[in-house]
């Protein structure tokens, strides 16, 4: 089973609570994750603290897989500038 999660224009503070719920939910149920960042123009490092967290849980808890597509490129550098690349899985 998996099921897609759309970033917002704005990925900040605000997101990451439920975004945190989101993903807890779905390891739970073992449910996989495919989060859609192709929309963001601007996230927080609260939001990418929440994916590296959401990307370690899930492979802890295996079974469920939690993958980020089509980053945009404002999420893109902004990972980048916070080192976090390799820990989202986007390479460089």
């Amino acid at each position: 089973m998996d099921e897609q999660v759309t970033l917002p224009p704005v990925a900040d503070l605000t997101e990451a609570g439920p975004l945190k719920d989101r993903f807890l939910q779905a390891i739970s149920s073992g449910t996989s994750l495919t989060v859609d960042a192709s929309a963001v123009q601007r996230v927080s490092s609260p939001c990418l603290q929440v994916l590296v967290a959401g990307k370690q849980s899930f492979a802890k808890a295996g079974g469920a897989s939690l993958t980020i597509t089509d980053p945009s490129e404002a999420f893109r550098e902004t990972a980048s500038v916070l080192g976090l690349l390799d820990a989202l899985e986007l390479g460089k």
